[in-house]
């Protein structure tokens, strides 16, 4: 049976089981009233005209989840996919869309509050819980009516984390070779406060897999958050991932995306800028080969006057790859003094490889500076040139300029760790594909 036609026997055996009077069940009954009505979306729809999902809603998908056996899963091989090594370290644990606070590392903190969202009472979080879809998505939907658990991650105000949360979600393809996976985090970051968030997937062994992912992030007034997302070692898996920021005043938000292996990857990136002198910061790498597709789509909307984006996407696209950069800025009547820049710069290594680029620039006030602008062409002949008459051999001296093209946008991270570690990936994949 087709993912789709799972989708509507699920949902109308399930919804009316929900507790009437629960937020939760006011919620998925709003969603299941919308999905019936609008469905998924077509290639007609503006926003999804490049992206094939046929390949997603016709696929036969286990959709609902059992009783994986976690004890047949070493310890040992869960600490080896995990980023921090560190005894210190914060991380949480789903296996199989399911939170497993025995392999989880939680225990030593106590400023903050690290969970998953089935634990915690409605009251505490039906304030920010399903709040930041102010449009109709198809997936952000499903995620809401099919979610198990997820992760919840609330950090007080006046708190410097020193150490990063990483949240990683694992598919172990034990209980059926197709399964769909909601998965979905919650993040609260008080005033003043500042944390760092990786958020990564790992598959146990290599079976079809769709993981469609939410995240609802809440910046405070003066918080600092930088958010790490690694998409790789996904070889047959299906991304479709909602991350939706708000920003209050003086907030900074910093969001980097490194896409590295998918069969088919999509990344709706929005940002709400609701509060003056709110920073945002989007950065993203893709690095593809064979027939492996990536689709950002990001919107920057300017609520409040006095503010700053940039977004700086940059794309090597290997053998019949494929990708598409969809950029959006919005700055409404009434909102002044805002500076919004937006880049994407690709380079096509194969005459086979594709990028469809539109940066989008909404802008009815006067008192902004914006910009954007896209390029797309291969690495210079020039350069490999001077390289290669210094003596460095042609796939080193391509390895070089590539690298190059991409230090500006590595140089910031801030986990050392992980930069060690997107360094080792980036030079693995070119070295086997250049």
């Amino acid at each position: 049976m087709q993912l789709k036609e799972k989708i509507d026997l699920l949902i109308n055996k399930s919804i009316y089981k929900e507790k009437k009077d629960s937020y939760m069940s006011f919620l998925k009954r709003k969603h299941f009233d919308f999905f019936h009505k609008k469905g998924f979306p077509s290639s007609m729809n503006e926003e999804w005209k490049n992206t094939d999902i046929d390949s997603i809603i016709n696929q036969d998908y286990n959709i609902v989840s059992g009783n994986v056996k976690i004890e047949n899963i070493e310890h040992k091989k869960i600490k080896k996919l995990t980023f921090l090594k560190k005894e210190k370290s914060l991380i949480l644990i789903f296996i199989d869309g399911k939170y497993k606070p025995n392999l989880s590392y939680t225990q030593h903190v106590k400023d903050i509050f690290l969970s998953n969202i089935l634990s915690i009472k409605e009251n505490e979080i039906k304030n920010y819980y399903g709040k930041l879809s102010y449009q109709y998505d198809a997936f952000y939907t499903l995620n809401t009516l099919l979610l198990k658990d997820g992760a919840y991650v609330y950090i007080p105000n006046n708190v410097i984390l020193e150490s990063p949360i990483e949240i990683l979600h694992i598919s172990t393809g034990m209980e059926s070779n197709n399964i769909m996976l909601n998965n979905r985090n919650l993040i609260v970051v008080g005033e003043y406060s500042y944390v760092r968030i990786i958020e990564h997937y790992k598959c146990l062994r290599k079976h079809l897999a769709f993981i469609n992912s939410v995240s609802e992030i809440y910046a405070m007034n003066h918080s600092i958050i930088d958010y790490y997302k690694v998409q790789d070692d996904l070889v047959k898996t299906t991304v479709i991932d909602n991350t939706s920021f708000k920003q209050k005043k003086n907030s900074k938000c910093t969001i980097y995306t490194f896409s590295f292996q998918g069969n088919f990857i999509r990344n709706n990136l929005k940002f709400y800028s609701s509060g003056e002198k709110t920073s945002s910061y989007l950065y993203g790498i893709s690095l593809l080969s064979g027939k492996q597709f990536v689709d950002h789509h990001t919107l920057i909307d300017h609520l409040c006057s006095n503010a700053y984006s940039f977004q700086l996407y940059k794309n090597i696209l290997c053998e019949k790859s494929k990708g598409i950069f969809n950029g959006k800025i919005i700055i409404n009547e009434l909102i002044k003094e805002i500076n919004a820049f937006q880049k994407n710069h690709n380079i096509l290594l194969s005459n086979e490889a594709c990028i469809y680029a539109k940066p989008q620039l909404e802008i009815y006030s006067e008192s902004v500076k914006c910009s954007h602008g896209c390029t797309v062409g291969n690495i210079q002949e020039s350069d490999l040139f001077y390289l290669q008459s210094r003596g460095i051999p042609e796939k080193k001296a391509k390895m070089l300029l590539l690298f190059s093209f991409l230090e500006d946008m590595l140089i910031s991270i801030h986990i050392f760790e992980l930069k060690k570690l997107i360094h080792k990936k980036m030079n693995k994949k070119l070295d086997k594909h250049l």
